[in-house]
């Protein structure tokens, strides 16, 4: 059966392609059927969901495992034209780390959560309504789909999918360079002793 990457985007600021934060879990999905755009349109709805304010959210479910060119499979948007500007920077991530099993490569990953997106006021460090935060999404990822779809870990390399099986978040801000502002105006100066 096929393993998802559900590829999640979350608009700030504009709708324009540039302004979307981005994550990709990973769902095996090993029923006896499957739906991906169901799974899009419950992702969708629990992603939305956990983000205020609330913006826009789309969903695509693409086939990890699938041939050159890959399209999607499903997709589902939330939120239509919101796109709210961060109330932080937008490179202040949460980092929702998990792993399966062990912890060691290719059965652990980790997803940068845009903080500014969720709580707006940041910290020195992660408070604890941030820590719910991280594992509300770590809790909507378990449940998606029910007992014939698992959150995971995809490895390219071994090409396999390995269900999730602890996750933790620390004390320490992230950062994400690329979900940054694009710079608007300059300031220059010389240095020239002439």
């Amino acid at each position: 059966m096929p393993i998802w990457r559900l590829q999640t985007e979350m608009w700030v600021n504009s709708t324009l392609p540039r302004d979307a934060w981005v994550v990709t879990p990973h769902f095996d999905d090993h029923g006896i059927t499957t739906d991906p755009q169901g799974l899009c349109d419950d992702w969708a709805d629990a992603v939305a969901a956990l983000l205020l304010p609330a913006r826009q959210v789309r969903v695509k479910a693409y086939d990890a495992q699938g041939s050159i060119p890959v399209y999607p499979q499903g997709e589902a948007i939330r939120g239509l034209g919101l796109s709210p500007p961060p109330l932080s920077p937008g490179e202040v991530a949460l980092c929702l780390s998990y792993y399966s099993e062990r912890n060691v490569p290719r059965y652990r990953g980790r997803i940068y959560l845009p903080i500014s997106a969720v709580f707006g006021a940041l910290t020195a460090r992660p408070a604890a309504t941030h820590w719910d935060f991280a594992q509300a999404w770590a809790d909507a990822a378990q449940q998606l789909g029910g007992p014939d779809v698992d959150w995971s870990i995809y490895s390219r390399l071994l090409d396999e999918a390995n269900p999730i099986t602890n996750w933790w978040v620390d004390d320490e801000w992230d950062t994400v360079r690329s979900r940054g502002l694009r710079g608007t105006d300059r300031r220059q100066g010389s240095t020239s002793e002439a």
